[in-house]
């Protein structure tokens, strides 16, 4: 039977199709992302960016309703076996990359909004820009943009590590790893 809440064990269909979604995600972000800020104005970077645009709202929707179902609707697993430090570390990473994720798409609205662009909230909806266009302050977004998107990669790097460890070097045995991976269940 497919659990879509979260159980003591599993944190359920709904908030593990969130978390993998959002992680192919912030993939494919973070590599456009590094990649339009070292190529070459062209046809083809703008291109890029009108998809990076999409995604980055895309993103940025998902994680607020993935906050919505973990916070409001969805049951927590239990890690009462796991250590204080190993629980606060994992929280702290969680908040720092939650944080990061949800700012990011906006630090990314402020500098299209401030190079005198536009943003669509999933290519539909206008948003109306709150700033006014200063190409003085854009290249500053721009950095601000670029070196936040640096450090998600790191923190996301360190929770890969923290998800291998867990599964291929303590074998599991927090049962931290199963509960967010998708497994078949015996019948």
């Amino acid at each position: 039977m497919i659990e879509f809440k979260g159980t003591k064990t599993s944190w359920g269909l709904i908030a593990k199709l969130f978390h993998w979604s959002l992680a192919l995600l912030l993939f494919w972000q973070v590599a456009t992302g590094i990649s339009l800020h070292n190529m070459e104005f062209s046809p083809f970077k703008i291109g890029i960016i009108g998809t990076h645009k999409f995604f980055g709202t895309l993103v940025f929707s998902l994680v607020v309703l993935r906050l919505i179902w973990k916070y409001m609707f969805n049951t927590h697993p239990k890690y009462e076996n796991l250590t204080l430090f190993h629980k606060l570390v994992s929280n702290l990473v969680h908040f720092l990359l939650y944080g990061l994720v949800i700012l990011i798409p906006i630090q990314g609205t402020i500098m299209t909004w401030l190079g005198g662009g536009d943003v669509f909230l999933l290519g539909l909806i206008k948003i109306p820009p709150i700033i006014e266009m200063d190409f003085i302050l854009y290249p500053q977004a721009l950095k601000v943009h670029y070196y936040s998107a640096l450090t998600l990669t790191g923190l996301f790097s360190l929770h890969i590590l923290a998800a291998l460890y867990h599964r291929l070097l303590i074998k599991d045995k927090y049962g931290v790893w199963k509960r967010m991976a998708f497994r078949r269940q015996k019948v």
